[in-house]
């Protein structure tokens, strides 16, 4: 298992693993128009618009960074893992210079601020969503991701160790109540999790948009789950030479027409 002295903190390293992400994302359902890529010198609207939150200058460099999936006007906002919406820092950087957001409101909706208290000015939330949307809190000090309240699955059977050393050990106390009730990983390594979830087919996209999974219990899932399964295996999921992406789409669409 990973220890802290092993592990280091790159932006560049980190913004590579999220474009690796997304464009793996893209292999599978995610529409590649969905993905926007920063301009050379970075998001305009990310400095000086959140630095209402709070923040250190790396935190907010590497927003500046970062690709993301496009926070849309409408009401089909992207999941990039199950019932997961990870934040578009940079429409939310706008709307911190309109004034339709502060940074408690930020800081409420990245990190769920009042549940998990004292977050350091050196960790930024990956997620930004309602009450019910994960909290994946990105650690630039520490080069370490932490997954509040991460399915106990994922924790048990990973597919990259986690991080080795108790929260209680690095953090202080206030920190440390809530990071011990994380699954925490290195930046690449946490990626790597979430990707082979989604290769096993335990993460299941029901469109181009929405994600759900194994480890959550909704109407109909013990029926609908092994069916969507057996339509990407039969389109050759998960071999990426061999996965028909618009076909299986269209498939779903016909056996589900509801998730459309």
């Amino acid at each position: 298992m990973p220890s802290l002295d092993e592990i280091t903190y790159s932006r560049d390293a980190t913004v590579a693993a999220v474009r690796d992400y997304y464009d793996f994302l893209t292999k599978m359902y995610v529409k590649e128009s969905d993905i926007i890529e920063p301009p050379a010198g970075g998001w305009p609207t990310i400095k000086p618009y959140l630095e209402c939150m709070g923040k250190t200058d790396e935190v907010l460099s590497l927003l500046c960074h970062l690709p993301y999936i496009r926070e849309p006007n409408d009401d089909n906002r992207v999941q990039g893992a199950p019932w997961c919406y990870f934040a578009d820092w940079q429409e939310l950087g706008r709307s911190a210079n309109l004034g339709q957001v502060n940074g408690e409101d930020l800081r409420l909706y990245s990190e769920r601020a009042g549940i998990i208290d004292d977050v350091p000015p050196h960790v930024v939330g990956l997620t930004c969503g309602g009450r019910n949307n994960p909290v994946i809190l990105l650690n630039t000090k520490l080069g370490v991701i932490h997954w509040y309240e991460c399915p106990s699955e994922i924790i048990h059977a990973p597919a990259r160790e986690l991080l080795q050393d108790d929260a209680y050990d690095y953090a202080p106390e206030n920190e440390a109540v809530w990071m011990a009730e994380c699954g925490s990983w290195a930046i690449t390594d946490f990626f790597e999790v979430i990707k082979d979830e989604f290769r096993k087919l335990h993460f299941i996209p029901e469109n181009s948009r929405s994600v759900v999974d194994i480890y959550t219990t909704f109407p109909g899932s013990r029926e609908v789950i092994p069916v969507m399964q057996d339509i990407y295996r039969r389109h050759g999921w998960p071999d990426l030479q061999r996965y028909r992406n618009r076909e299986c789409l269209e498939a779903l669409r016909e056996r589900y027409p509801e998730f459309a």
